[in-house]
């Protein structure tokens, strides 16, 4: 690897920052646009022959100099250099988020792939244990273009090199590569990309990773402990612990609205792409964003994107498909109707709920078999699906009981 590669893993300062969110009675905090915790891509430098010598002499006449100031007071040095550790200012100097795939090497799709989602199993972990299990699961990621390159994190998906990132780690890189546990760097070609969800799938050649077991991220409840594992400033490998602070957070990131987990986990720049893991040792979700603020009052407000939406996503990229988010077509009041369910406040008369008889007034008690108590259960319901999909629907009208079967429509689709 040359010199500009070893720097590669340097990680990164640049983070995005996080949600608009507020709480029913309680005043908005002031609005901080949510960023992706990515290193700002580094500009390549290249220096003419007569720069390089300019500079060489410049440093002969510091060096020198150096020399006198030493005698005359101590000088301390701070490690690598202030690049490595300056943030950028939130508002200055700010490259707009790239949301192109990156133009490198097309991987075969349709193989059958799939992300596992296992159910909890065994006793808790330690973190110790935790970081023993999942360290060999992760990578560095590098991607680069003509004049830039910028790093972040990667989880391993099958020993045969599938690999899950961020899809704003390598939007609109023309090389991708990807630094394995045991410091094998390995080129990458795209199997499927999706900015608006803000997952990659990336295929390496190798047969003897170790891949990430994944959890189900429905599972999880409000205070469960978790860690999260990535690259934070260049500092490879780093396990952080938290909680889970809240569930279904509604993010919007660069015009995006994202169903987030939200995590007390400390995530910096270079986590992009890494791993959310669960007190069983497993994969919950995937880092994307925090907050940051102008004054750094912000702490401990980071985001995953929950594991049962990676998992359709992913699912959908290896098959080569498009991911389309799809809709329900009708909205619920947000109070539990009485003696439980979900009352239907208005149906569409463009979508399949409203053609299937769903009208407003109605309560729904079930999905898919699953008892329906908060808006919540339909909003991670939805995390698994998409346009065309279609779900099992149990209603009460005047004290019947009926059940439908209901395909979710494309937003974008609507007329």
């Amino acid at each position: 690897m040359d010199e500009r590669n070893n720097d590669l893993w340097q990680g990164g300062p640049w983070e995005r920052s996080d949600p608009r969110g507020s709480m029913p009675g309680a005043m908005p905090p002031r609005y901080v646009p949510p960023r992706p915790v990515l290193r700002p891509r580094r500009r390549k430098r290249r220096f003419s022959l007569p720069v390089c010598m300019g500079l060489a002499a410049l440093l002969v006449s510091l060096v020198a100099i150096g020399a006198v100031m030493d005698s005359l007071w101590p000088v301390q040095l701070l490690p690598g250099g202030d690049e490595d550790y300056a943030y950028r200012q939130p508002g200055r100097d700010e490259e707009k988020l790239d949301t192109t795939p990156p133009a490198i090497p097309r991987a075969e799709t349709g193989t059958g792939v799939t992300v596992e989602l296992c159910p909890d199993s065994g006793e808790s972990l330690t973190y110790t244990q935790i970081y023993d299990k999942n360290l060999p699961s992760m990578v560095s990621i590098q991607a680069e273009d003509a004049k830039s390159y910028s790093t972040g994190t990667g989880v391993v998906l099958t020993a045969d090199g599938y690999l899950i990132t961020n899809a704003h780690v390598v939007a609109g890189a023309d090389k991708v590569q990807v630094a394995c546990a045991d410091n094998r760097v390995l080129d990458a070609a795209l199997v499927g990309f999706d900015a608006r969800e803000d997952l990659a799938v990336l295929k390496v050649e190798a047969d003897d990773l170790t891949p990430a077991e994944f959890g189900d991220s429905f599972a999880l409840r409000c205070g469960d402990p978790v860690a999260a594992i990535g690259d934070p400033l260049g500092y490879r490998s780093t396990i952080t612990d938290g909680i889970v602070s809240a569930l279904d957070r509604d993010v919007e990131v660069d015009g995006t609205s994202m169903v987030l987990i939200q995590t007390s986990a400390a995530i910096n720049m270079g986590n992009s792409g890494g791993a959310l893991i669960n007190q069983y040792g497993q994969v919950v979700g995937i880092t994307t964003v925090k907050i940051v603020t102008d004054d750094g009052s912000a702490e401990s407000l980071g985001f995953a994107i929950p594991s049962r939406r990676v998992k359709y996503v992913a699912d959908t990229l290896i098959a080569g498909k498009q991911v389309r988010r799809g809709i329900f077509g009708f909205t619920v009041l947000t109070r539990t109707a009485q003696g439980g369910g979900l009352t239907l406040d208005s149906v569409d008369k463009t979508s399949d709920a409203y053609a299937k008889g769903l009208r407003a007034g109605d309560v729904l008690t079930a999905a898919d078999g699953q008892s329906l108590n908060a808006v919540e259960d339909l909003v991670r319901l939805k995390q698994s699906m998409g346009a065309g999909d279609t779900v099992s629907l149990t209603y009460v009208r005047s004290g019947q009981s009926r059940t439908v079967s209901v395909t979710l429509i494309d937003p974008d689709e609507q007329t």
